[in-house]
């Protein structure tokens, strides 16, 4: 037991050495989190070390991972011409790999201090938090898109509902999404603002829509606003009876999600349940065999 504790000890020793020097060589990159706000983003003092990680090929922005977190942050900061794809992408990038060495090197200190089995049961769970923390950190973007994408077609058919209304009485598209579009609060009608923006500042009203369409990161609106897109290509005749046949078949996916989040709650609630059924009875077996040696 004596090896495998000076093993951690060298071992934990030689990660917080790695974390010290990368903190102090990236901290030339601490504008970069300047303009972070501090409560969204409390650790992030912590980041350095990951910006000069970021150096090394293995853990570059144009690695596996940086790509993919590249890819996300398009979609979600396409502002000022996606000039912020790159800041924001090696943000979450610096994050991940700091907390990620930073909890490895403490998870190998705190075993040495840790006595019989214990030692190998911290070290099991400081490389359990390491890979949570990896793992969260390179899907963190992409799991923000996905939840955007999800809220935006929870609202979507009431936003293609009051379009169609409005189109109905005589409006045109334009002047309809600017109403719904602050109708009401929420993730899609403020991308929908940004639509509005767009036009206001001379961008054609078929682009900002199919930028809109791009933001959302939904596959269903994205279809959407090519097929109104095709349709003012064409004249803009028939918008309208798209429109209310879109409406339709939203609605029916929008049940659809629904009816699949309220399986998917079920499904979160089965493991606490069992869990607390083996609990109780392994509460009743101990209680049973206690009984049974008490009269014997």
């Amino acid at each position: 037991m004596l090896i495998v504790k000076l093993i951690c000890l060298v071992l934990g020793t030689a990660l917080a050495v790695l974390f010290i020097l990368f903190t102090l060589r990236g901290r030339k990159e601490d504008w970069r989190i300047e303009g972070v706000p501090q409560k969204e983003f409390s650790d992030k003092e912590l980041w350095a070390a990951g910006f000069a990680m970021q150096k090394l090929p293995m853990f570059s922005i144009n690695s596996a991972v940086g790509k993919k977190m590249m890819s996300a942050s398009a979609i979600l900061h396409p502002e000022n011409g996606g000039r912020f794809v790159e800041y924001w992408a090696r943000l979450y990038w610096a994050r991940t790999l700091s907390m990620s060495l930073l909890v490895l090197a403490l998870a190998f200190c705190a075993s040495v201090f840790m006595d019989g089995y214990m030692v190998f049961v911290v070290l099991i769970a400081g490389v359990a938090m390491v890979a949570v923390i990896y793992s969260n950190g390179a899907n963190e973007m992409s799991n923000q898109l996905k939840k955007r994408s999800e809220e935006c077609m929870m609202e979507f058919s009431n936003v293609v509902s009051k379009l169609t209304l409005l189109m109905n009485c005589g409006m045109i598209l334009k002047e309809a999404w600017y109403i719904v579009a602050k109708s009401k609060k929420g993730v899609i009608y403020d991308l929908m603002q940004e639509a509005c923006r767009e036009m206001d500042n001379g961008t054609a009203s078929a682009e900002a829509i199919y930028n809109f369409g791009v933001r959302t990161g939904s596959p269903e609106v994205r279809k959407f606003a090519s097929i109104i897109i095709q349709n003012i290509e064409k004249g803009g005749s028939d918008v309208t009876t798209i429109m209310r046949q879109q409406s339709d078949e939203l609605i029916s996916q929008r049940r659809q999600m629904l009816l699949r989040r309220g399986d998917d709650a079920a499904a979160q609630l089965l493991a606490p349940t069992t869990i607390v059924l083996v609990g109780v009875i392994m509460i009743i077996m101990v209680a049973a065999m206690t009984g049974m040696s008490t009269a014997i």
